[in-house]
């Protein structure tokens, strides 16, 4: 007799509709291929398509949404598996060959592997040192190398003109540096610029995709529900930063990602923690490398050691801990001594102004460079696309330092309050005011991201399951983005792994919501030099002062709200519960 085929072997309903939701997305991705073709580097501005393509990934966000919430409900077999896979490799191979829009970090990793490949560390001599300098020239002999790299290929000369803030040296740490060295050692030397792009993106895609399954991992091992993959697997914010702005941060997601399973399956193994011999230590183990390979990559996964460290104390005792936090502090440091400061480099100013108005300009002298130089000045006075940060820093600054057009409209703090401030609190640090406003600054929004560290770490220690540990390990990231200076869309890629752990699905909205970044170009290139919608702020400041209260306030509102909304279902609970017990 024939057996009756089982209906759990097909793909139900909601699975369906995920498909048709994947092809549909599919056919958005395919618009946006086509309309990047019209950002040519450094022509054309104002006809870029930026409105179009928010327009396009706007819809493909809600689309997004629209998957998530199938996905979720969707049955759990290899028809859902499918489901998710297939759009995601589509979606990234059909960005990966397109020009990137609006970014041009990439160029930066192209030339910071070249270098490295060269035998020449890409700390030592910025690409505008590379750039100005002249063959003729008599120059140290690893300037001279990037010289003849740069001039052997057509290609490099194109990209090393393209590298911005070429006035510095690279700020990316060795694990990454790696990764570039390794995209140049297998691109061919005659390769055209975008053949040298689309190579490097395919190294961070591979790394996207290995996320995607670490994702899939976690939420087996935590007993969720694999359909929440989606959430980082189908997110447009995640296909615009990797597969076609070839950001570097896939690599560190990925690593980052990778430690904290191994974590997971190390601490919350009942299994293993049966036996005196159990691989949870192991794991511990692997889990700190990992991290530190991470940290090496890039330095924020470093925020996450004090959750790992003090849950691993708890749960397995400081004796299997001291190999794991031993591990993790030497290979740390390791990796990151080739960017430790060199107090015989020669002295150099940085401009005053901050990353928005920062003016590049190539170095003509041809002394190697201090190797920390650009990531002190990355950490010391880059400031974008922030909104925590601008509330304090701009009710710190001394408002004779600001033209009266340019003052934001939401400063509270007196003025007569500001100068003697900076001056008790940070007056002998820095000499010049603005200096002194972003250490102040920095200082206070520091202190309180150490506090909330220390309260998800203690709150991360105690968790019973692996989906309230996981809970913390986003929250720290989350928190470390939205108190950031420097809140690249990007940089929320390193929370976005574990959003299906989060409780407040408001912080689903932030991909979303982190896309309004991409009109502070458009408003640059119509409104340069005139107000706009009767105030006085003009292109990037109307932005920075107006836009980016409505790229960050909905957040915050939907937090509160569902905040509040969750602690009364809560309370509603344990009312419910007494009154059984009393019964």
């Amino acid at each position: 007799m024939k057996r009756a085929p089982n209906r759990g072997d097909w793909p139900d309903l909601a699975t369906r509709w995920l498909a048709a939701l994947g092809m549909i997305s599919w056919l958005i991705y395919l618009a946006i291929a086509r309309l990047s073709t019209r950002f040519v580097y450094g022509r054309g501005f104002s006809e870029r398509p930026i409105a179009a393509v928010l327009l396009w990934l706007t819809a493909a966000f809600l689309i997004y949404l629209a998957a998530l919430w199938l996905a979720a409900r969707a049955r759990e077999n290899r028809w859902l598996m499918w489901a998710i896979w297939l759009p995601a490799i589509a979606f990234r191979l059909t960005l990966l060959p397109t020009t990137p829009i609006q970014e041009i970090d990439i160029y930066r990793y192209v030339w910071d592997g070249a270098a490295s490949t060269s035998g020449v560390s890409p700390y030592r001599y910025s690409p505008g040192q590379v750039a100005a300098a002249r063959v003729k020239e008599t120059l140290p002999d690893g300037l001279a190398r990037l010289v003849r790299r740069r001039d052997g290929s057509a290609s490099l000369k194109t990209i090393v003109s393209r590298v911005h803030y070429a006035h510095l040296p690279t700020i990316y740490p060795p694990t990454s540096q790696a990764v570039f060295a390794l995209a140049a050692m297998v691109t061919p030397s005659s390769s055209s610029v975008e053949t040298r792009l689309t190579v490097m993106k395919a190294f961070f895609v591979a790394f996207d995709l290995g996320t995607i399954a670490v994702v899939m991992a976690l939420l087996r091992c935590s007993g969720r529900h694999v359909g929440w993959s989606v959430a980082y697997a189908w997110c447009p914010l995640v296909l615009k930063e990797i597969a076609n702005g070839g950001h570097l941060d896939a690599l560190a997601v990925f690593l980052t990602t990778l430690a904290v399973y191994a974590a997971v399956r190390g601490m919350f193994n009942r299994e293993a923690a049966k036996s005196d011999h159990a691989p949870s230590s192991g794991m511990i183990v692997l889990a700190a490398l990992t991290l530190a390979l991470a940290v090496g990559a890039k330095l924020y996964p470093v925020v996450l050691a004090p959750l790992l460290l003090v849950t691993g104390l708890k749960r397995i005792g400081w004796r299997k801990m001291l190999v794991p936090t031993g591990l993790f502090c030497v290979v740390s440091a390791l990796l990151l001594w080739p960017m430790m400061p060199d107090c015989r480099a020669p002295a150099t100013n940085t401009p005053r102004t901050s990353a928005r108005k920062m003016i590049v300009k190539p170095r003509a002298d041809v002394a190697a460079q201090d190797p920390s130089l650009g990531l002190r000045t990355f950490l010391r006075r880059f400031e974008m696309n922030d909104f925590l940060f601008l509330l304090v820093v701009e009710n710190l600054k001394p408002q004779i330092e600001v033209p009266w057009s340019d003052q934001p409209w939401f400063m509270i703090v007196p003025e007569a309050w500001r100068g003697p401030l900076l001056e008790k609190t940070v007056g002998r640090m820095a000499d010049d005011p603005i200096d002194r406003t972003l250490l102040l600054a920095r200082i206070l929004i520091g202190t309180v991201f150490v506090l909330l560290v220390i309260i998800f770490t203690l709150r991360g220690a105690t968790a019973r399951s692996a989906g309230k540990w996981l809970r913390m390990a986003f929250l720290t990231l989350a928190w470390l983005w939205l108190l950031s200076p420097t809140q690249n869309p990007w940089y929320w890629l390193w929370a976005l792994p574990f959003v299906p752990f989060a409780r407040c699905r408001a912080w689903l909205l932030v991909s979303g919501l982190a896309l309004a970044y991409y009109s502070r170009f458009w408003l640059i290139y119509h409104f340069a030099d005139t107000p706009i919608m009767g105030t006085t702020y003009r292109g990037g400041l109307f932005f920075d002062y107006v836009v980016v209260w409505f790229e960050y306030a909905p957040l915050f509102l939907l937090l509160a709200a569902e905040s509040v909304w969750l602690l009364l279902a809560r309370g509603k609970r344990q009312t419910s519960h007494r009154r059984l017990g009393t019964t």
